[in-house]
């Protein structure tokens, strides 16, 4: 998985983090994780149910997303849920969860920037 460091950009939302991806192909790039979280009721087995989205942007130094070779906005480039659920009595650590979430996020991420370089390297012009 390559590795990433906290940055810091203006204007983050509450729950947004930045980092740069440190290595690979994708080193230098700079992406934003937007965690957002949803409450579901609870249910026979399980007492406490919420739904963690992690939603990553690359994003520049400015926090202004970036766009690919394409023109496309790339203000979403990987999103994913993570379910939380506990037994009667036991608590939840959000905030541990929400890390293990983002991590994984932008381990992908990188995987995919560097995926998507290589296609577009090898892209045969048109004409």
């Amino acid at each position: 998985m390559p590795s990433f460091t906290p940055t810091t950009v203006p204007d983050l939302a509450a729950w947004q983090f930045a980092y740069t991806i440190d290595d690979g192909h994708s080193a230098g790039t700079i992406v934003r994780a937007a965690i957002t979280q949803k409450t579901e009721p609870a249910s026979a087995e399980a007492q406490a149910v919420a739904v963690l989205k992690c939603v990553i942007a690359v994003i520049d130094d400015q926090n202004s997303v970036q766009t690919d070779a394409a023109g496309d906005p790339m203000d979403m480039v990987y999103v994913t849920t993570k379910t939380l659920t506990t037994d009667a009595g036991q608590s939840v650590n959000v905030v541990d969860e929400a890390a293990g979430l983002v991590s994984d996020c932008i381990g992908e991420v990188a995987n995919r920037l560097a995926v998507h370089s290589s296609i577009a390297a090898m892209a045969i012009p048109s004409g």
